[in-house]
């Protein structure tokens, strides 16, 4: 599940308070409904109970993404049509800079963002000029990528100077 896991990584990765997920396409098969109990939920409470707020934005208004959120109990702004601007109010909202942000993302329109805050993770079936910006997840869209990352940020979190093991 990990790629390897440097020491540099696990120290941007310990000061994480907010992720952010551009949920377009995440869940446009169902993959990521898994509710408060699968993977991602358990994930998030895990996060949260580490003081790391879990935000997810989308340009639809699908009741599909509504019905996910709501199953894993993370904020969702929906018909969000610029993304920088978004991150601005967001950052302001929950009163974090940069270096405390992680992203979640696979799309075009989010490089702007994800040159900005201190980690991106992108699936693995994002564009290739979208990968050369960002961590590389080991996951496509809706198979596990939100997991993976909370599982990358949780661990930093509890080896905070870097984990050798």
């Amino acid at each position: 599940m990990f790629q390897k896991l440097r020491t540099d990584l696990v120290k941007k990765l310990a000061g994480i308070k907010l992720i952010l997920v551009n949920a377009d396409g995440f869940i446009s098969d169902g993959a990521l409904v898994h509710g408060a109990h699968g993977p991602n939920g358990l994930h998030v409470r895990a996060l949260k109970g580490n003081d790391v707020e879990f935000v997810a934005f989308s340009k639809s208004g699908d009741g599909l993404i509504s019905s996910a959120a709501e199953r894993l109990g993370i904020t969702l702004h929906q018909g969000i049509s610029e993304n920088s601007r978004f991150y601005s109010g967001i950052k302001d909202d929950y009163a974090v800079s940069d270096d405390q942000v992680a992203f979640i993302c696979r799309d075009h329109a989010d490089i702007p963002v994800m040159k900005r805050v201190i980690f991106t993770a992108v699936t693995q079936d994002a564009p290739l000029e979208v990968k050369a910006e960002s961590y590389f997840a080991a996951y496509s869209a809706g198979s596990g990528v939100v997991s993976e990352i909370a599982a990358l940020i949780l661990v930093a979190k509890k080896y905070p100077g870097g984990w050798s093991e």
